[in-house]
């Protein structure tokens, strides 16, 4: 069965499997959506722990039903207890009043505890009990009340690590782990970083109405070549502050001086490139190798010049392509001809917008 590489699973909200890595975690989502065994998350700050477990909600029975994440470190116990298992309290009137919590809320759905391993002991002990018997008593309250959700945590450390310093229970520990998820890093899925770029670019210009800046091999190169101490969360970032700028050279430098550049990559010799070449460098080696042959430097100059002319005018016409042909007074079949040449599509039609060679075999 085809499975597509970028897959929406919610508003705005997408899994992409392009690796081997983030296929066989694909797999394994869809084994875990048919059952509700408990399923514990793990992987770095920024990976995609929740993007995951978005995933196993949305391809099992219970998608039709509310997603909730708790992120359980941030709050005090009691609040965590509160918002996990509601709680009952005295009204202004005297009578006995209660407020609801996510387990509650979410009923038939999925549950996200993200940062499990900062939840509080008594937090713990009343979702020990949960898993065991299947019910939970307010806070403040005294009857058992039935649970009927997917559990799902999430942690960013070694599990093992937190239940042998006793931050989580050791039968808690046994409970969440009956199935592991690791979420791989980026730096090691590199081959997904050009498709995962042209997925965050293509999103970030239908959301602002800007046209797509233009991403050469260098950059590409110099991407793939990063370590992404920040994951998935910083390749974000990066791309909404290359949208804003468009400067290559700037980029290339913010990559260069970040001490975490090809910090367990190819090459191994920590300049974050096999030939010992920085970002910069590497433009600067390209720019060189061009202005050895004035005809093929004006050659470029003119080629993207056309290039940038042809996307104004379709952005301008809304792609309608016979009146961006009036508007360049060239012929509709040479303006189609140009189109194929530079590789230019509308945002509507492709999620990749880059050159397709440089997106498949950038290294």
């Amino acid at each position: 069965m085809y499975q597509p590489e970028i897959e929406r699973i919610g508003d705005e909200l997408y899994f992409v499997s392009a690796s081997p890595a983030t296929r066989r975690l694909r797999a394994q989502a869809q084994l875990l959506s048919q059952t509700d065994v408990p399923v514990l998350i793990t992987g770095e700050a920024g990976s995609g722990k929740t993007t995951t477990a978005r995933l196993i909600h949305s391809l099992s029975l219970r998608s039709s039903f509310q997603f909730m994440r708790v992120q359980c470190a941030v709050l005090t116990s009691d609040l965590l207890e509160n918002e996990l298992f509601g709680y009952e309290h005295a009204s202004a009137n005297g009578r006995l009043a209660s407020t609801p919590g996510k387990f509650e809320q979410c009923a038939k759905g999925t549950i996200l505890l993200d940062e499990f391993d900062g939840m509080p002991e008594a937090a713990q002990r009343h979702l020990l009990r949960l898993l065991e018997t299947g019910e939970f008593v307010r806070r403040g309250g005294q009857n058992p009340i039935g649970a009927n959700v997917r559990i799902i945590a999430a942690i960013s450390g070694d599990l093992e690590l937190a239940a042998a310093r006793n931050r989580i229970q050791q039968e808690l520990f046994y409970r969440l782990s009956v199935f592991e998820l690791h979420i791989p890093p980026l730096r090691e899925r590199q081959d997904e970083i050009p498709l995962l770029l042209g997925h965050l670019m293509n999103r970030l210009i239908r959301r602002y109405g800007v046209p797509a800046p233009h991403f050469s091999s260098v950059l590409l190169d110099a991407c793939q070549r990063y370590a992404w101490p920040g994951n998935l969360r910083e390749l974000d970032n990066f791309a909404k502050r290359f949208l804003a700028h468009r400067d290559e050279a700037t980029a290339l430098r913010e990559l260069d001086l970040n001490p975490d550049h090809g910090a367990n990559h190819k090459g191994g010799n920590g300049s974050g490139n096999g030939n010992g070449k920085n970002g910069v460098d590497l433009l600067n080696t390209h720019a060189t190798e061009e202005k050895s042959s004035l005809k093929l430097l004006v050659r470029n100059a003119k080629g993207e010049a056309e290039r940038s002319a042809i996307a104004h005018a379709l952005e301008q016409t809304r792609w309608n392509r016979k009146a961006a042909a009036r508007l360049l007074n060239v012929s509709y079949r040479a303006l189609l001809y140009k189109i194929q040449e530079y590789h230019l599509a509308p945002p509507a039609e492709s999620e990749r917008f880059f050159d397709t060679g440089d997106l498949r075999h950038a290294k």
